[in-house]
């Protein structure tokens, strides 16, 4: 194994970045609105929705369904109902992004380390890489309820700087709330322009990639320079 990369660690967003959940995640909101009584939502529109956690994305969702906020008792049904769908179901559709597998792989190689920081539950998000059969690329996975507090504060990227001890890094998000959890912990950000967004910062990354196949060696320059 090369050891070019020795120390280094890959952080990835999860929802967006490195997977796309879309689909799964409008499957699981949908099944949780209809008990309410409330119509879809159309997949494409859950993108726009994915990135602050999973009660989060269902009051969103409420407000664009019924037109108004939900209550909190209302919210904690849907969140329930949500789950448990969410966890019987949770890579139905979902699958990695085109080449970031290949990337991983190349990195792992090189002797890097390369975790999940993700908003999402880590339970869930340790469900969802395990039913992926993407477990063995990951040495470490931090959730929303894993940290003091989810991003867009440090907190979760600082954790996982922590648990790979890692000497230098490089954070790949999709989003403006990646740009600022990166930002907040000093640390280079690249960002997806096909996640889900939204992305209104991306001057404030260091770098904007349309694939995978660009990515790499942005990835290789942002360690070498941090």
């Amino acid at each position: 194994m090369a050891d070019g990369l020795s120390g280094a660690a890959v952080l990835f967003d999860l929802d967006g970045t490195l997977v796309d959940t879309a689909t799964d995640l409008a499957a699981s909101m949908n099944h949780a609105l209809a008990s309410k009584g409330l119509i879809p939502i159309p997949a494409a529109e859950v993108r726009n929705l994915v990135g602050h956690g999973a009660r989060r994305m269902l009051m969103r969702g409420y407000q664009v369904a019924a037109g108004r906020d939900a209550q909190e008792s209302e919210l904690d049904d849907a969140l329930a109902l949500f789950l448990e769908h969410y966890e019987a179901n949770i890579a139905v559709a979902s699958r990695p992004f085109d080449g970031v597998v290949e990337m991983i792989e190349g990195l792992r190689a090189d002797g890097a380390l390369v975790a999940i920081c993700t908003n999402k539950r880590e339970a869930m998000a340790e469900l969802l890489i395990q039913s992926l059969g993407l477990s063995p690329l990951f040495d470490v996975i931090v959730g929303a309820d894993t940290a003091s507090a989810p991003k867009p504060d440090a907190a979760p990227v600082l954790l996982c700087l922590k648990r790979t001890a890692a000497t230098r890094s490089v954070f790949i998000g999709d989003s403006d709330t990646d740009i600022k959890a990166a930002g907040a912990a000093g640390v280079p950000c690249l960002v997806a322009d096909f996640g889900y967004g939204p992305l209104t910062l991306q001057r404030q990354a260091s770098a904007v990639f349309s694939d995978y196949s660009a990515a790499n060696e942005m990835v290789r320059a942002a360690l070498g320079k941090f």
